[in-house]
């Protein structure tokens, strides 16, 4: 058995790798962790309305009165959440949004709580906290209504469970973390592969007791259970969730540079205090191997080795940490994939960091979270920036990307109207025959609003496209698509003309911006035909 020879300078407990045996870990820190995690909820509420809708969210208004055991690129959970805030408090952006806060505070929690489960004290916890609460991405998590608020907290909770159970061994908190990945699916399809990553880590350097538990085979089937209905709706859909990993890398490409840029957008996500930490908990996952410890102080001072986390108990966790960077470089999706490991190797980090038992260390802590938390306390109240500092239109998808982060979406309100006034001059039989076709699903979303006077809104894009196509009874469209759009209009249209344009020159590019209001009568052939050849992934704002 290996264990560590004494409690360490920094209060840390000694642990071993033989799981329940290990000594027990410090008291929870419940006072200063919920502290922390309160905080960061208030401030991040009290900003919860002054960003606009951003697209994604009227989408998933728009799913939620349409549910379905599946979507495109999403589980039901997140509309089903939409809907529910759209009943309780209709047109409320604090009520929407405040479940991703919800969600964002209790991954502070989990972070401290994974800090606990390796070793860490009351300091070590409090640390790893303080770097989840003052990343950047706390910021994006909870800043809208999105999968990936849940997913995150979701997927480190799996993983706090996991590393529990290693230390205790009760098959109760096996059954615990499959239902918390069985929630996790109706999120998004993403949990496989943290959970893949977790089984070859442990396949590779154990517990391998754990592929002998009942518990864990039950909850596999329970996992399996709840996936299922998701599951066919991709398979009686031709799996359109796999065709969104193109479109997907050619965003990040277009807008953050793809692969190459991930390392920086990493970077921004971590922020100061929780770069230092994931470096440092990714160091310690790494050398948590008991025969390297051997070896490895001839080349480092001894004093580097003392804080891996559970020396060497949880170096599975090393395995999985390495299969979720490669499935994401491999797959070049959105860096934000891997923000589910940030709570586990911030705590990494904060044990093996204060396991150097050096004060200048914890000083140098302290210094960077009143940092890293001054940044974000900035950040929060000085975005988003007014429309009047914008002084110059969006060209790229990179300066679309930048523009939302620093100015939200905006326009939809002027979208609304000019679609509503270019409807309401139809005369009233070919109103009574119209539709409304958009071409991105943003603009559907925004357009299909119970009560503001439109007729059905359809669009062939992403999944919205799935939510129905125009009767055959419509002959008369009002197409919402980019000025440019009219050559590719008059192939599925006899009459094409433009009877609305908005086009400001400082508008946001799809909503106010590089778009017009089409009058498309005749169509050449049935809808069932046309509409496969309109059907897209891409969110095309025009640019």
């Amino acid at each position: 058995m290996t264990t560590t020879s004494a409690r360490d300078r920094s209060g840390n407990s000694p642990v071993d790798s033989a799981g329940p045996e290990r000594e027990s870990p410090a008291r929870f820190a419940v006072r200063p962790v919920l502290a922390i995690a309160g905080a960061a909820a208030a401030i991040l509420l009290v900003r919860a309305g002054r960003y606009d809708y951003f697209g994604d969210e009227l989408y998933f208004l728009a799913a939620g009165r349409r549910l379905s055991p599946g979507y495109v690129d999403q589980g039901p959970l997140v509309p089903l959440l939409a809907h529910a805030a759209d009943l309780i408090s209709p047109g409320s952006l604090v009520v929407l949004r405040l479940p991703a806060i919800l969600a964002t505070a209790a991954a502070i929690v989990v972070a401290a709580a994974l800090a606990r489960e390796f070793g860490g004290r009351r300091g070590a916890q409090v640390l790893a906290a303080l770097a989840y609460a003052t990343c950047p991405f706390l910021v994006t998590q909870a800043a809208t209504l999105s999968t990936f608020a849940f997913d995150t907290t979701l997927m480190a909770t799996v993983v706090w469970l996991l590393v529990r159970w290693n230390r205790i061994r009760d098959d109760r908190l096996l059954l615990a973390a499959a239902l918390v990945a069985a929630l996790d699916v109706q999120v998004k399809l993403l949990v496989p592969v943290l959970l893949a990553g977790l089984a070859a880590g442990i396949a590779v350097c154990g517990p391998r007791e754990l592929f002998r538990r009942p518990a864990l085979w039950i909850g596999a089937l329970v996992m399996a259970v709840s996936a299922l209905p998701g599951v066919l709706w991709q398979v009686r859909h031709g799996w359109p969730q796999l065709a969104m990993g193109s479109v997907i890398r050619a965003e990040q490409q277009a807008a953050t540079g793809g692969t190459a840029g991930l390392p920086v957008q990493l970077a921004l996500l971590v922020g100061l205090l929780g770069g230092v930490l994931a470096l440092a908990g990714l160091w310690a996952s790494a050398t948590a191997v008991p025969h390297r410890r051997a070896t490895l102080p001839r080349i480092l001072p001894a004093r580097f080795w003392p804080g891996s986390p559970s020396d060497g108990a949880n170096r599975y966790l090393a395995v999985a940490i390495l299969c979720q960077i490669s499935f994401v470089v491999a797959t070049g999706t959105r860096p934000y994939y891997l923000a589910g490991l940030f709570p586990v190797v911030f705590a990494a980090g904060a044990v093996w960091v204060l396991g150097l038992g050096r004060r200048w260390v914890a000083a140098a802590g302290g210094v960077m979270a009143v940092i890293s938390a001054a940044i974000v306390v900035v950040v929060v109240f000085a975005l988003p920036r007014p429309l009047t500092a914008l002084d110059r239109p969006t060209e790229t998808q990179s300066q679309l990307s930048t523009r939302l982060r620093m100015f939200g979406t905006s326009g939809w309100d002027r979208l609304r109207a000019t679609v509503v006034s270019a409807y309401s001059v139809l005369p009233p039989p070919e109103r009574e025959r119209a539709v409304i076709v958009t071409r991105t699903y943003w603009q559907a979303s925004a357009l299909d609003r119970p009560g503001i006077g439109l007729p059905a809104v359809y669009s062939p894009d992403r999944g919205f496209a799935y939510f129905g196509i125009p009767p055959e009874t419509a002959t008369t469209v009002l197409y919402v698509a980019p000025v440019n759009a009219e050559p590719a209009l008059r192939r599925v249209f006899s009459d094409v003309r433009p009877v609305a344009r908005l086009d400001d020159r400082l508008g946001f590019p799809g909503i106010d911006g590089k778009l017009a209001v089409w009058r498309c009568d005749r169509p050449r052939g049935s809808w069932a035909d046309a509409w496969p050849g309109l059907t897209t992934n891409v969110l095309d704002p025009g640019i």
